[in-house]
This record gives C-alpha cells, structure tokens and sequence, in this order.
C-alpha cells in the first residue's frame, strides 16, 4: 500500500485529479494584468502581491464586482479593502 504526501496531509485530496485541480488554477497573465490594473487604480504597488492572492482566492468576477463597487465610495482602495476582508472572515467561518 503506498501513499502519497497530499493524502497524508489531506485526507480529502485523496480521491482528487491532479488534472481537475489544474483546470481551476487561473491564467498567470490574466491575474497579473488585473492586478496592475488594481494597482494603477489605487496607486498603491505596496499591495500587488496582495491583490494576485485575493485574484486567486476569489476569482476575476468577484474582484471585479469588488471594484466596481468601491468606485463608488469617498476611499476606494480601503472599501475594496473591506469587501475583501468581510469576504474572507465569511469563508472562514463557512469552512470552520
């Protein structure tokens, strides 16, 4: 019987395609240029590394819908900011 290191560590992944797993990454350059897109938005390069993981944790469309809605508030980069943090304790709570 042998096993691999995913199973161990999650026995949850055990029965997971490599292949599938593969299909829900998202495209480097497209979460990149979104990203600098965010960052040109804010003026705010600091954060570029945090925007490509709230990207991948979330996806184009909810970061999208994250920025559009925060256009509309009197600090936009700290509303998005608040979109993502509220999104994430949510998660967090569903998955605990």
């Amino acid at each position: 019987m042998t096993t691999d290191l995913k199973s161990l560590i999650n026995p949850q992944l055990r029965n997971v395609d490599s292949a599938k797993v593969a299909k829900r990454r998202l495209p480097i350059d497209a979460v990149d240029k979104l990203a600098d897109e965010i960052v040109s938005e804010y003026n705010n390069s600091d954060f570029r590394k945090w925007y490509c993981g709230v990207i991948n944790d979330f996806g184009f469309s909810k970061v999208n819908e994250w920025q559009a809605r925060s256009r509309e508030g009197k600090e936009p980069s700290r509303l998005f900011s608040r979109f993502v943090k509220d999104a994430r304790q949510y998660k967090d709570k569903r998955t605990s």
